[in-house]
């Protein structure tokens, strides 16, 4: 076992030594890709550099999803009963400023990647480097996903799954990772069960009778309502949510009004429930079609709602997890795999889940010693670059063990 920073170890075998030539590539990757961001949808650069990137490897890349790339990656070492490893990295950018001061920063104004999905990337296509360069190392198939729009619903995860990723040749196992800045720098979140929620969507216009902000009694506040719609939907949580479980309810834009002197005559707002079962948002949706309908129609105003069921929860079985964690704990040692929190998060690796076995982990990347604790999707975040060497080690011993 090696060190490596924050006193974490990783698997050193005479496979593994030259494991820090593809991290420094990876990191290169990163820095281009951070310095060129792209949002959801809107990633044709990012997906001629991806191309480009494994074409330059001798792989033969195909577009998926519009702006997402795919590849597979035969091993040598000999047949592995028809395995098909499935490794994904997301790759679209967020709509915002970035507040970092790297000296790769974003160059696109508006636009930055703050969630990790410039490292995925980078670190799956030095992993592709490293898979083509020890093709005798394991067998089967690996089959690579660069995925887009994962941060937008209803993402890219659905399109690439009805455009056939999981077939041809068939995926037998699905494997994803996303860097996390709430977990310490190398550990490796591992956990059975619900990991993140499901991430609904909804759209409220609450209309009301205009007039005069010296005649209230005229017309119908919708603003009022609004305000009342807001606080009462938090009972969602309070009143109708076993203590145990976990929804949230979350409004997040309010958009009504023209002047300080008018009663507008509607209001509009948008916001999302967390669940983590599909159960728990039907009937946490159900409430808040109630909730809204009535608060609105007592006080004389209406209201329209549109509702959305967004991602469903990642869930990862049982065995999946079982398979996974002696690999884990060997490449990173058995004190760095930990059982992370749960996410209210939502991520559309849920989607490859429901149709195949496989998991999705946490890697930590959150370093107090050197400041980089800032929040996903937040204009200061970043994350260490000393942890692409953990990073690589996991897919590797994940594609070892299970290919061979």
């Amino acid at each position: 076992m090696l060190n490596a920073p924050g006193g974490t170890t990783m698997e050193t075998d005479e496979n593994m030594l030259d494991i820090d030539t593809y991290a420094r590539e990876a990191a290169e990757h990163r820095h281009y890709l951070h310095a060129h961001p792209e949002p959801s949808f809107e990633k044709q650069g990012t997906q001629r550099y991806i191309t480009d990137c494994l074409h330059n490897l001798g792989l033969n890349p195909s577009p998926i999803a519009g702006t997402g790339v795919t590849a597979t990656i035969a091993g040598t070492q000999g047949p592995a009963n028809g395995k098909v490893l499935l490794l994904r990295a997301d790759i679209d950018a967020l709509r915002l400023t970035e507040e970092t001061d790297l000296p790769f920063a974003s160059q696109n104004k508006g636009v930055m990647h703050a969630c990790g999905h410039d490292g995925h990337t980078g670190t799956l296509l030095a992993v592709a480097h490293w898979l083509v360069d020890h093709r005798d190392q394991f067998g089967g198939t690996v089959k690579l996903l660069f995925q887009p729009a994962e941060e937008i619903s209803p993402g890219g995860a659905q399109p690439c799954v009805k455009e056939g990723v999981l077939q041809n040749p068939d995926v037998t196992f699905a494997f994803g990772m996303h860097l996390w800045n709430t977990l310490e720098f190398g550990k490796v979140g591992l956990r059975a069960g619900p990991l993140l929620a499901e991430a609904d969507r909804f759209e409220l216009t609450v209309t009301g009778k205009g007039t005069h902000a010296a005649a209230p009694h005229l017309g119908a506040d919708p603003i009022v309502a609004a305000a009342q719609i807001v606080t009462s939907l938090q009972t969602i949580v309070s009143r109708e949510t076993n203590p145990l479980e976990s929804r949230v309810v979350t409004i997040g834009t309010i958009d009504g009004g023209s002047a300080f002197n008018i009663i507008p005559q509607s209001v509009h707002m948008t916001g999302t429930l967390r669940a983590l079962s599909r159960e728990d948002a039907e009937l946490g949706a159900a409430s808040l079609r109630r909730i809204v309908s009535h608060t609105a129609e007592a006080l004389g105003t209406t209201a329209a709602i549109d509702y959305e069921f967004g991602y469903p929860p990642v869930i990862n079985s049982c065995e999946s997890v079982a398979f996974l964690r002696p690999i884990l704990q060997q490449a990173v040692g058995e004190g760095n795999v930990v059982e992370p929190e749960i996410s209210m998060g939502g991520e559309d690796f849920a989607y490859y889940l429901q149709q195949v076995p496989g998991a999705f982990v946490f890697l930590g990347t959150r370093n107090v010693a050197k400041g980089l604790t800032a929040p996903h999707h937040n204009p200061k975040f970043t994350f260490d670059e000393d942890i692409f060497p953990i990073a690589l080690s996991i897919f590797v011993a994940v594609v070892r063990r299970y290919l061979s």
